[in-house]
């Protein structure tokens, strides 16, 4: 590895050791983010512009079609 990218390998490093993390065990993960402060309607009003700038950046038109029509696949969990 050469100097340059060492040193900026050794940067990232650095800045994700001070990323905000929480451990959690599994099962024991809280309801909802302590951090988040933001109220239903206001992450429901986030996400429409997200899949907007989604469609768009994967240069598909936004799908058409009613809930009744809507691709999926009912999965059953192996126990």
């Amino acid at each position: 590895m050469d100097p340059q990218a060492k040193e900026r390998a050794e940067r990232r490093k650095l800045r994700a050791s001070q990323w905000p993390v929480r451990r959690f065990d599994l099962g024991h993960e809280p309801i909802r983010d302590p951090l988040d402060r933001s109220t239903v309607d206001e992450r429901i009003a986030m996400m429409w512009p997200l899949a907007r700038e989604a469609w768009s950046v994967a240069g598909k038109p936004i799908a058409n079609y009613e809930r009744k029509d809507m691709p999926g696949a009912l999965v059953q969990r192996q126990r």
